[in-house]
């Protein structure tokens, strides 16, 4: 019963892990959300933005205090390649990722799949 309950809570801590992105006037902001009782020591997390044709990648490195529910990285839109781009987070103290997708052709208000 134990072991049982034990993976219920890894998985439940596995789905709780995600990045969300919004487009906000110029910009693409992801937010990467993290269970506060996970996060008793800080976390190290990697965003990598990767962009349809690989020209436009950027890979950066947060350090998110402990007890912190979220981080965030955002990019300005003007120059930006168009198509289907990628962004992956990662924390490298625990080798927990979450990914989303979005497309930057579109402007109405179905810019980013769910």
């Amino acid at each position: 019963m134990v072991k049982i309950l034990l993976i219920g809570m890894s998985v439940l801590m596995l789905l709780f892990a995600d990045v969300k992105c919004q487009k906000s006037e110029q910009r693409i902001t992801c937010t990467y959300y993290i269970d506060r009782s996970d996060n008793t020591n800080g976390l190290r997390v990697e965003f990598h933005w990767i962009s349809p044709s690989g020209k436009d990648d950027r890979i950066k490195i947060f350090r998110v205090p402990p007890f912190y529910g979220s981080v965030y990285d955002y990019r300005f839109l003007p120059g930006r390649e168009p198509g289907k781009w990628k962004v992956v987070v990662k924390e490298l103290d625990t080798n927990k990722s979450a990914a989303t997708t979005f497309d930057i052709n579109c402007s109405d208000d179905s810019f980013f799949e769910e």
